[in-house]
């Protein structure tokens, strides 16, 4: 049963194509695909974003399953350019909101292509899995059995702020690519605006909340980061590249104070 919530048309296309392949190949292994992020928070950008998804598969995969797989994302990418942008995981339903340090390695994709190892597998995915999931092939992503709460997703919140992004903050020098750069600094509000009002949203919608949060003298580099994204020629609102990479070093450090003086 397909959600009534509106799929772009191109992403349609793909994934209708996916779902027939993989269910050919597969007859007996899929329980359900499902796609979150952008497109299932409406959201999504035809230049950028990523499309995010999810097949439960009914057991876990044969040697022979995760070949098929790998098989099937090369024969879609050489079909359709936009499937090298689908990151997903194929998860045995034995395995539904689990996190990555209480299962076994899983078939995931990454740019269209095929992985054995661990990937986006955290609260917030299943969070927003169960949520705002939209079901392609199977049940409605409201009836899986999803083992989550919002404590969940705040402690994956605290972990991404204080080891991740502490981490990412030691270096100004990734902060020189643009995409770089606009991901951090969305992010970071994304974090903020989930932490300040319990849900999750689409990352431009959470810049222009945090420009009502932070200081004024953030503006220029939030105001930029929202340019990269949308695929606007850059204005540049700051003075140069290197002072904007300098900036994002430092927002990270300010976000970081300020998410956990508010909230941890």
């Amino acid at each position: 049963m397909r959600s009534s919530k509106t799929i772009p048309i191109e992403v349609d296309v793909l994934l209708k194509k996916y779902t027939q392949l993989v269910r050919s190949a597969l007859p007996t292994q899929i329980h359900g695909i499902y796609v979150y992020g952008s497109v299932a928070l409406q959201a999504y950008e035809p230049s950028k974003s990523d499309i995010d998804f999810l097949t439960l598969l009914r057991s876990r995969p044969t040697k022979n399953d995760i070949i098929t797989i790998t098989n099937i994302h090369k024969k879609l990418t050489s079909m359709n350019s936009l499937a090298k942008r689908m990151d997903g995981m194929y998860i045995p339903t034995e395995d539904l909101g689990k996190p990555n340090d209480e299962i076994p390695p899983y078939v995931h994709l990454a740019s269209g292509k095929a992985r054995q190892g661990f990937w986006d597998n955290n609260a917030v995915t299943w969070w927003t899995v169960k949520q705002y999931g939209i079901s392609i092939h199977g049940p409605e992503a409201s009836h899986l059995n999803i083992p989550v709460c919002w404590s969940d997703v705040v402690e994956t919140m605290k972990y991404n702020l204080h080891t991740y992004w502490r981490k990412k903050s030691q270096s100004h020098w990734l902060y020189l690519i643009d995409d770089v750069m606009a991901d951090a600094v969305c992010t970071l509000c994304r974090i903020l605006y989930t932490l300040e009002c319990q849900n999750i949203f689409p990352k431009e919608q959470s810049v222009h909340f945090a420009l009502d949060i932070v200081s004024a003298n953030w503006h220029p580099l939030l105001l930029e980061a929202i340019d990269i994204r949308k695929g606007k020629k850059l204005a540049f609102h700051l003075p140069s590249r290197w002072q904007r990479a300098k900036a994002t070093q430092s927002f990270i450090h300010y976000m970081i104070g300020l998410c956990t003086q508010k909230h941890f």
